[in-house]
């Protein structure tokens, strides 16, 4: 039997992969989300290995510190990415049938293309974008985290 047919199995069993119930998921360490947020920022930088290359040369002097009204004060804090750890991510994604991925990009990737709808109106959005069952949805997330938690124990 193949991943998506093990995952479809225990999405109408009400299980997730580990043959738990689907509440499992509320003991997930919190260092998993953590990770799997690390490689979406990674996503979002561009090519890899690393952060792009500035667009314009850096200026030849520097206020200290900024003045009120500076540029930067509008742009959020930055989280730095670790790539390597992101790399480990990005290849347990790949490794996902299609439907799983889209499940993980709507929840992390591709969140704002379902605006700011709770979470449980969300995934009952992108369910009828991919095309599956909100249960098979669930368990594929949670199969999602408990591979990156493996991976990283």
């Amino acid at each position: 039997m193949n991943h998506s047919a093990v995952i479809e199995r225990r999405a109408r069993d009400g299980q997730n992969t580990t043959g738990t119930r689907l509440e499992m998921e509320a003991g997930m360490p919190r260092w998993v989300d953590d990770e799997i947020r690390n490689w979406a920022r990674s996503q979002w930088e561009g090519d890899w290995p690393g952060p792009r290359r500035m667009e314009q040369e850096a200026p030849d002097w520097c206020e200290f510190p900024p003045q009120p009204g500076h540029d930067d004060d509008d742009e959020p804090v930055r989280i730095p990415v670790n790539h390597e750890r992101a790399r480990r991510v990005d290849a347990l994604y790949e490794a996902l049938p299609l439907a799983e991925r889209r499940v993980v990009q709507a929840e992390y990737t591709r969140r704002a293309d379902y605006g700011d709808l709770p979470a449980h109106l969300r995934q009952d959005k992108a369910c009828r974008v991919i095309g599956i069952t909100l249960p098979y949805y669930k368990v594929a997330l949670g199969s999602f985290k408990q591979q990156v938690w493996r991976a990283f124990k």
